[in-house]
């Protein structure tokens, strides 16, 4: 048996944070380590910056290894500091210390800051000189890229030298003519009327003796481009014009501490980067290049003073970023396909994703290669682009003719499977590479599953996919027309099944602190986060639906169960309570009639529609009961009962009014009866009656789901909680319309807006609303994980403590391998089904139990090579292997 050793550490949900928001930051560790019954008695955990130790825990008797929260000196702004743990085990033997894992602290107080606000001198309308007529117009006004240097000198070269880096709008940092960072799209999107992150980056090697330069490309990103769908007021939701704030701190072995930042020093011009937009695209103009821009000895002498300005109505709070940048993931060669009718040349990637495609090229001075993105081919192998709305979705190069060029855009993404490349006279598709190129904020892939069913491992694919082209700063609804919003119902119906795939815990801080942002002075939440641009003509946000504003409870006590964070909820309890009082303030009838806003219901269902004060009224009642749940662990009692009796009097409430005697719900769709049982709303005979009303309604569909946003995540698993998986497997494997089998047979690669985004009868859905690349539908691989698999959370132990381990056994799928690497540790199920026998493997992490629930007493159970007394279908087992044997 070896020892057990920790792993996995994080430092406030990071492997390695770069600048903190907490004086005192919170430590994780994972558990390994072979054998039975394995766990931690004791640990002990030791924080040094450099040779100065600043906190040692000593030895402390606890199997606790989550939010253990800094308890040393206090920590200083620009500290580079590691830390380590050790732990024992069950029989008090120490286990060797952890590698050592970094953090910075970053600049903790606005004090620290000294950098201003710097952006090329205000140009109307879209950052042009006049007179106009020049390579830098475009029918859209999208600015061009600004280019800002400032030259400076050390006498020696530093020991240490990090960079805190923010915009308005879009940046890309350089030193000495050296790409700092690898993260694209930063610092991200937030409200930047209240709030805007910064980066930290060790630039050390970058920085010399002597003559340096520092240099910044910043772009108009969600600050002043395009971003919504509101043509009326397409960008400047922000602002005007994209601003740097850049502070740059050398270090030397003296102690000593220079301090290089934006300012008037700076200077600036424009470049190739004619514009870049989100929604219009990229033109890049090589001929304008600047070779040597950001290293010294430039001639500058052409360059313009940049203006300092205080940003309009007030300066940001800067905080530290709170989650992993987006950065570029994976690559995918295009695939030439045809010429297609218009003259260009069709490309196929492979994969829906977000992102940009980068050209490798030899042509002429003048050239001119356009890209042109969508997700779909029509009926004759052309290019779809109908669905992107008023999102053009095009990148133009202009060759410098100078042997083989290169090129990517730099602050536009689209969602694409597909591009139509046209090429300038006389060049062919030989002369072209075309390298497509995923980006999405870079959380920790956290599961994996594989399975007997072609068709069930291309959606588990599909679920994952949609989740790295969604997750861009925010969770976003589709990556490719004009939209891109944080809509918060698609987030929460999603969350289980998106915390399997990633670890969202620190995404989730981050959105969290947008959707904080956006709620109003009521109590209301929003539709969206940020909230902004979603519409433009109210004075303040759009309040949020059923099922959308009630999105940040849910998210809450979601998060809580995966990561047993507890700070995430007592840092926003108050504003749930807010929400929550807004919803009864408004209905003291306890029926959801009132404040209900954009009332979406289940949105975009197939088959008859649900009640939408239904609706309402269920989702009521689920969040007063997580209310009730989420006052209890911030030690709220006196709000426990309060929340209790508010979801007994919406329950009864809604049993009055949508209930008959014999269970049958007002609407009598599949979505009633599914909210309903899954929110425990009914009593047990009326329950039972209503399980059967799903069964009549699947029935009466010919087994086919006719759910919509809200209803799609609760079809598998009330299905299998009332008795019947078998039901829940036939929606599953299904592949005939409407099914996520369906859509896979049309060779999706995503998971689709709309069950009928496109159908043999029909064609393609209505080009106002018909994304190819939307995850909310995905929701269903929760069930996958947590059923199918067997590996979910216990609510009596949140953090995956305890896993409760439900498996679904079906002989059509034949066999899965699954794992997760929950916050204590991996988590492994993996079963097989031959000759009516069912083979289970399980792996339990150290420090953890699982709760084993089996459709049938096991015939046999084994530890390893050791087998265990047969106890029933229901048993409680410690770390390590097991194998189970069930007749099926």
């Amino acid at each position: 048996m070896t020892k057990l050793r920790p792993i996995a550490l994080r430092c406030e949900h990071h492997a390695a944070p770069m600048g903190l928001n907490r004086p005192a930051p919170r430590f994780d560790w994972a558990l390994d380590g072979d054998g039975h019954n394995r766990c931690q008695s004791a640990y002990r955990l030791v924080v040094r910056a450099g040779e100065n130790v600043l906190w040692d825990s000593g030895k402390v008797q606890s199997a606790q290894a989550r939010q253990i929260e800094y308890a040393g000196t206090a920590l200083a702004s620009d500290l580079r500091c590691t830390w380590s743990v050790m732990v024992w085990d069950e029989e008090n033997v120490a286990s060797d210390w952890s590698d050592a894992q970094h953090f910075c602290t970053g600049l903790m107080h606005p004090e620290d800051w000294r950098a201003q606000w710097i952006a090329r001198y205000f140009v109307l309308p879209a950052g042009r000189e006049a007179p106009a007529d020049n390579t830098y117009d475009n029918r859209w006004q999208a600015r061009p890229a600004d280019h800002l240097r400032r030259d400076f000198a050390t006498v020696e070269r530093p020991v240490r030298a990090t960079a805190y880096v923010s915009a308005l709008g879009l940046y890309e940092l350089y030193l000495n003519g050296a790409r700092v960072g690898d993260a694209v799209m930063a610092p991200g999107w937030t409200d930047y009327h209240q709030r805007v992150e910064y980066q930290s980056y060790d630039v050390t090697d970058l920085v010399g003796a002597g003559a340096n330069t520092i240099g910044a490309l910043i772009g108009e990103g969600w600050y002043s481009g395009r971003v919504g769908h509101n043509q009326r007021r397409a960008g400047n939701h922000y602002g005007g014009r994209p601003a740097l704030l850049c502070q740059l701190h050398l270090e030397y072995a003296d102690g000593r501490v220079e301090t290089i930042v934006s300012d008037g020093q700076w200077t600036t011009s424009q470049g190739p980067v004619c514009y870049s937009d989100f929604l219009m695209g990229e033109q890049y103009d090589a001929r304008l290049e600047m070779p040597g821009w950001s290293e010294p000895g430039f001639d500058a002498s052409g360059w313009q003073p940049v203006e300092v300005f205080v940003p309009d109505p007030r300066p940001p709070r800067l905080e530290a970023s709170r989650g992993p940048q987006v950065r570029e993931t994976v690559r995918f060669a295009g695939r030439y396909l045809r010429q297609a009718k218009t003259g260009g040349h069709i490309y196929d990637f492979g994969q829906n994703i977000a992102g940009y495609v980068a050209l490798e090229l030899s042509g002429k001075v003048g050239d001119r290669f356009t890209l042109r993105h969508g997700e779909v081919l029509d009926g004759e192998g052309e290019l779809y682009v109908a669905n992107l709305r008023h999102a053009v979705a095009t990148d133009h190069y202009i060759a410098k003719g100078e042997g083989r060029e290169r090129f990517k855009p730099r602050f536009t993404f689209h969602g694409f499977r597909y591009v139509e490349l046209t090429l300038p006279d006389g060049a062919s598709p030989d002369d072209v590479t075309l390298t497509g190129i995923a980006i999405h904020n870079d959380l920790p892939v956290t599961a994996s599953m594989r399975t007997g069913s072609d068709m069930v491992n291309q959606l588990l694919s599909n679920i994952e996919w949609s989740q790295r082209d969604n997750f861009i700063s925010v969770p976003t609804d589709c990556p490719q027309r004009d939209e891109r919003y944080g809509w918060s119902a698609d987030a929460q119906v999603f969350w289980k099944t998106a915390g399997y795939v990633m670890d969202v815990s620190a995404f989730l801080q981050k959105w969290f602190e947008d959707i904080a942002e956006a709620q109003l002075p009521d109590g209301a939440f929003t539709d969206v986060a940020p909230s902004k641009p979603l519409n433009p003509y109210r004075i303040t946000a759009q309040p949020g639906a059923p099922g959308w504003g009630d999105a940040p409870v849910i998210l809450a006590w979601q998060h809580w169960l995966r990561y047993g964070d507890r700070a995430l909820l007592e840092r926003h309890f108050d504003r749930l309570v807010a929400w929550l009082k807004h919803i009864a303030d408004a209905n003291p009838d306890h029926l959801r009639v009132n404040a209900v806003y954009n009332n979406y219901g289940d949105w975009l269902s197939v088959g008859p529609a649900s009640d939408r004060t239904m609706v309402a009224t269920a989702y009521w009642v689920l969040v007063a009961d997580l209310m009730a749940k989420l006052s209890g662990v911030v030690g709220r009692t006196d709000l426990v009962t309060h929340y209790a009796a508010q979801a007994n009097a919406v329950r009864t409430a809604f049993i009055a009014t949508f209930v008959d005697g014999d269970g049958r719900i007002a609407g009598d769709t599949q979505t009633a009866y599914l909210l309903a049982l899954d929110f425990a709303i009914l009593p047990s005979d009326l329950h039972q009656r209503a399980a059967a009303h799903l069964l009549r309604k699947l029935d009466e569909a010919e087994g086919h789901l006719q759910t919509g946003f809200l209803g799609v995540k609760h079809l598998c698993p009330v299905l299998s909680d009332i008795g019947s998986p078998q039901r829940a497997y036939d929606l599953l494997l299904n592949e005939t319309y409407p099914s996520w089998g369906f859509s896979i047979a049309q060779g999706a690669t995503t998971i689709w807006e709309r069950w009928d985004g496109w159908t043999r009868e029909n064609g393609f859905q209505s080009v106002s609303m018909n994304s190819f690349n939307h995850y909310a539908y995905g929701a269903v691989g929760e069930w996958l994980y947590a059923r199918v698999a067997g590996i979910d959370w216990d609510e009596d132990a949140p953090g995956f403590s305890s896993i409760r381990m439900r498996p679904l056994f079906d002989r059509r799928l034949g066999w899965i391998e699954a794992h997760y690497d929950a916050p204590t540790g991996r988590v492994e199920s993996a079963w097989r089904l031959a000759d009516e026998i069912v083979t289970w493997d399980i792996r339990i992490p150290p420090n953890c139990t699982g709760q084993i629930e089996l459709p049938r007493a096991p015939l046999s159970i084994c530890a390893g090579d050791t087998p265990l007394p047969l106890t029933g279908p229901i048993t409680t087992l410690g770390s390590g292997r097991y194998t189970f044997t069930l007749a099926i």
